[in-house]
């Protein structure tokens, strides 16, 4: 593969002393002003993709970026005619081939940043749906942790913070019907998801759905291409044993991705309309579908909107939109039950 930094190389040259810039005044020299803070590097490899169908585009010295890009969202096609998020990312040059830590996370008013080091970092400005990206060849040689840490969580941030909100839950849907599968991580999201998508149900998402702003029909689209799941989901599905476990540099939750075109008979759209809430709670001693307190649901998806959200308005307009069709609570032991017993509720509703 090409590399575009010999192509597209970031200038750190030192600035010239006022001495430095007289003799070669004096001299009639070109003067070329040096760039050490990489202000001026030029981004040349430039193309727009559609994370969950909204316009993105990136902006980059390093064609690998494109590749990273082109393999994550290169099946999505434009559904929403926004204004395009914009990306820049830029990749310096390291000898070191070491994965760098695992990045930490601040938020303040319109700006959200994540730091591993100071040549690893993304910085967003939600009011300007304008990302930053500057990390070394280091983070891009581990394209998982460079995708996962900066790339995606760049553009889902984008798309958070003005488009639609981000809601923890897993989507199915079935003859029409969506189901969003909500609650705590081990709750058993992406692995009922999956199981309900084995069993012929349309998958949308395994664990990061979108309500979308502006829309009376509670829409929700997510990531239908993959699912990320646990290692002991080995235990429920064959088909992944022996898959490799992804690189997340620390992040105490390794997954396995599997992309779902490798599995035939599996249904997948990028959308689906809500018509019920379900929370998921595993390990119990009855099985049984319950009412959900709905002042309860709306915390548990406010808190991640007051963290992570610039302009907190719309999304909790959408929730409580979203919220109006009531929430249940799934109590299970058995995935073919609870499989089963969502069946009856997508088409009886009951």
């Amino acid at each position: 593969m090409q590399s575009s930094l010999q192509a597209e190389p970031a200038q750190t040259m030192d600035l010239l002393t006022t001495e430095e810039l007289k003799a070669a005044w004096l001299r009639g020299e070109r003067i070329e002003f040096g760039d050490p803070v990489l202000a001026h590097t030029k981004m040349p490899f430039r193309e727009t993709y559609f994370p969950l169908g909204f316009p993105l585009t990136i902006s980059t010295n390093s064609i690998e970026v494109l590749d990273a890009a082109a393999d994550h969202w290169g099946t999505f096609t434009k559904l929403f005619d926004t204004e395009p998020l914009q990306i820049n990312v830029g990749v310096t040059p390291t000898g070191s081939q070491v994965c760098p830590p695992t990045p930490s996370c601040r938020v303040r008013d319109h700006l959200s940043i994540n730091i591993a080091d100071a040549e690893n970092f993304s910085v967003n400005d939600h009011s300007l749906g304008y990302s930053l990206i500057w990390v070394t060849t280091a983070a891009l040689q581990h394209r998982d942790y460079f995708r996962y840490f900066f790339l995606e969580s760049s553009a889902m941030a984008g798309v958070a913070s003005r488009h639609a909100s981000g809601i923890h839950a897993a989507c199915v849907s079935l003859g029409g019907t969506g189901i969003l599968l909500c609650g705590d991580s081990g709750a058993g999201k992406t692995s009922l998801s999956y199981a309900c998508a084995r069993a012929g149900w349309t998958y949308i998402t395994d664990d990061g759905s979108f309500l979308v702003h502006g829309r009376d029909d509670r829409l929700v689209v997510g990531n239908c291409s993959q699912v990320r799941f646990r290692p002991t989901a080995e235990a429920l599905f064959p088909e992944l044993r022996g898959r490799r476990v992804m690189e997340r540099a620390g992040i105490g939750k390794p997954s396995m991705e599997m992309a779902t075109a490798e599995n035939a008979g599996i249904r997948t759209s990028n959308s689906a309309q809500v018509s019920h809430v379900v929370f998921l709670k595993r390990d119990v001693a009855e099985q049984e579908l319950a009412i959900f307190p709905t002042a309860v649901a709306r915390l548990s998806m406010m808190q991640r909107v007051h963290n992570m959200a610039y302009q907190a308005s719309p999304h909790a307009k959408a929730i409580d939109g979203l919220l109006r069709v009531g929430t249940l609570e799934l109590r299970y032991n058995d995935l073919n039950w609870a499989v089963e017993r969502l069946e009856l509720l997508a088409r009886e509703g009951r």
